[in-house]
């Protein structure tokens, strides 16, 4: 694979080159959207086996979902054909059976009964949380601290009395029933690499979107590169789970982890239009805490970003499913053959070009139900529990997200978060209501997230932006508690770069004709 077989190099940009030619130590790659972040990554571990650096046993590249993971590996068979199949490309949870399997009749707790262990655990505590609030927390607590089990036998979790009661049962509940959960997956492959039983197994690591990592896959990277050159890659202005442990500082503690590390950043966008990219990249400017450069936009200029009003969000939802209509040239003459339409022609763009996106899983839920009335072809996703993959004998358990479940040739209406590492032609961002995002008191930090979370929403988009939220004052409805206000964000968005459109008129009803 030398001369002129170096095909994985030929168009990538000066710094893409620089990152993919690099193996004399660790890189951190801050990659904004549409940067070719992906490629640079596949071209990264392509030259190392190029270059005879390595073999493909001794390659890791973690990622954080299946579906990112299945991208990966399609890419790298592209250009490294059977070779590839060699590779160690999955997420965490892959990596982690791989490196600590789970002996005997040990086996990983589904949903289901994870649930009703929590509750076994929480009857009696006096403890007042919901059983999923407590199985969120303890999830939570098991992401943030690598030294889990010595807090929990010291206590030092930030625990109230009652919750360090039921987190001490539920463990003691899963030992007896012979079980671990998906965080302790992570957690036994820590304590595996540190004991060095498989950490010389690797000698190149990449770790794809380290922005979302938590203390536990921090740790494992750093145990990871004890023995192994490692290449970090993501976007901290991305960091949109702190709710799961995932914090943007992990990402900026790498160069304290790898001390003479190199710090590179991919700025060029080479997937949205330039009003799209300056429009997010001035609200992402507003988080004071934010140090890559600003982003460059390498396409043709575009539409403006389009900003709707409604009453409510029925009539937001009746708005989307018009303009879907139009931008497609009607549901397949749909709209045509029922008379909700005068005429059809085939329009720009494709069910599949569309995105629908939320803050909140239950004004999807809303549009849903709205859409279907409409007849629109859809895919709605829903966050489903851990999945077992049986790979050589041995069951692999990974989470599901919603980018997972995706339909083909179907609009995706998706929540802000699974939206995540997906682009589309046209994306409508409804629900953009001060009460949605960022929600009402808000501390400066989760004020941050919110707003990067605006920003991956935005950055979704190739092509064609809507910006949607409700107005409840336009129906007499009441609004005292502003939520119906329009998200602050909205605000950073530079006028020039936005056009306001009326709402439709409403057709007065036609008057009934009289019998006599």
């Amino acid at each position: 694979m030398t001369g002129a077989s170096s095909a994985w190099l030929a168009g990538l940009s000066d710094v893409q080159h620089q990152v993919a030619t690099y193996a004399s130590g660790p890189q951190l790659v801050t990659a904004g959207p549409g940067s070719g972040k992906t490629r640079t990554l596949c071209a990264w571990i392509v030259e190392r086996l190029a270059s005879d650096q390595a073999q493909p046993e001794e390659i890791l590249a973690v990622t954080f979902t299946r579906r990112a993971a299945q991208e990966l590996r399609e890419r790298l068979q592209g250009l490294l054909g059977p070779r590839a199949e060699r590779l160690s490309v999955g997420t965490f949870h892959r990596l982690a059976v791989q490196v600590a399997p789970l002996a005997g009749s040990l086996h990983v707790v589904e949903e289901a009964e994870r649930l009703q262990l929590i509750d076994v655990a929480l009857s009696g505590s006096g403890c007042r949380k919901s059983v999923s609030s407590l199985s969120s927390l303890i999830s939570l607590r098991k992401g943030q601290h690598p030294d889990y089990g010595q807090r929990l036998s010291s206590g030092e979790l930030d625990l109230s009395a009652e919750e360090l009661q039921v987190f001490r049962r539920y463990e003691q509940l899963l030992v007896e029933a012979g079980a671990v959960d998906l965080d302790d997956l992570l957690l036994r492959a820590l304590t595996a690499l540190v004991a060095d039983a498989m950490g010389r197994r690797f000698r190149f690591v990449a770790v794809d979107e380290y922005q979302d990592v938590s203390a536990v896959q921090r740790a494992l990277t750093v145990a990871l590169g004890q023995h192994a050159t490692v290449l970090a890659i993501g976007d901290p202005d991305q960091a949109i789970y702190a709710f799961r442990g995932g914090e943007v500082r992990h990402f900026r503690g790498f160069l304290d982890d790898f001390p003479g590390a190199v710090s590179r950043c991919l700025v060029e966008n080479h997937r949205s239009t330039p009003q799209i990219v300056r429009a997010s990249a001035a609200v992402i400017a507003h988080n004071s805490d934010r140090r890559p450069p600003p982003p460059v936009p390498m396409r043709p200029s575009g539409a403006a970003l389009t900003l709707w009003r409604s009453s409510s969000p029925f009539a937001e939802a009746q708005r989307v499913a018009k303009e879907i209509e139009r931008l497609i040239g009607g549901t397949s003459l749909l709209a045509y053959d029922s008379g909700q339409s005068a005429s059809w022609q085939q329009g720009s763009y494709g069910f599949a070009d569309v995105a629908i996106l939320t803050r909140t899983v239950a004004r999807a839920d809303a549009l849903g139900k709205a859409l279907g009335e409409s007849g629109l072809p859809f895919s709605r996703p829903s966050v489903k529990p851990a999945q077992a993959v049986i790979e050589s004998g041995q069951a692999v358990w990974e989470p599901f997200c919603e980018a997972d479940q995706l339909e083909d040739q179907r609009l995706a209406l998706l929540t802000l978060h699974g939206a995540k590492g997906l682009e589309f032609a046209v994306v409508f961002l409804v629900g953009l209501e001060a009460g949605q995002i960022p929600g009402l008191g808000r501390s400066d930090a989760e004020r941050q997230e919110e707003r990067r979370l605006f920003f991956v929403g935005m950055t979704r988009a190739k092509e064609r932006l809507y910006l949607s939220y409700v107005d409840a004052s336009l129906a007499n409805q009441g609004s005292e508690r502003g939520e119906s206000r329009p998200s602050p964000f909205l605000a950073e968005i530079p006028g020039e770069l936005m056009v306001a459109e009326a709402a439709p008129k409403r057709r007065p009803p036609k008057p009934q004709l009289r019998l006599f």
